[in-house]
């Protein structure tokens, strides 16, 4: 359990450090980011194809995820998760599409995916390695 959190604590201060958006408003786009491609996980043809460092899902894979999911999702009042989605909305970190909200991050800001999905890669092979170190079977 600690060396999870460690891995957890590590890949969120690098998410904050790799933005200008407020712990909670970065915790928000990291679940949308999530929801958009979890559909991903089950099929393992495209988990492959979208599963390098250097190949992002495309937009059109994506699939959306309303306020209220977001909202029970992190477990905010719907009426915080509005607002601050509208905020991100408006600043363009996310778009609204038909059936909900995807992330914008590979449009505006694609060197900053690339750079956020390596040190992900890099904490994550830490965490394998440590866990590998203390008897963990992986």
């Amino acid at each position: 359990m600690r060396l999870s959190m460690d891995y957890v604590v590590s890949i969120y201060s690098a998410i904050l450090r790799g933005g200008d958006h407020d712990p909670l408003d970065a915790l928000i786009l990291c679940t949308v980011a999530v929801a958009n491609v979890a559909h991903l996980n089950a099929d393992k043809a495209l988990s492959q194809t979208y599963g390098a460092i250097d190949q992002p899902e495309p937009m059109a894979i994506k699939r959306p995820v309303s306020r209220n999911a977001v909202a029970l999702s992190l477990g905010l009042p719907y009426e915080t998760a509005r607002r601050r989605i509208e905020k991100l909305l408006d600043r363009g970190a996310l778009l609204e599409v038909d059936g909900g909200l995807v992330g914008a991050n590979e449009k505006a800001s694609p060197e900053m995916v690339q750079a956020m999905a390596e040190q992900n890669w890099t904490l994550l092979r830490r965490l394998v390695r440590t866990l590998r170190d203390h008897g963990v079977e992986i």
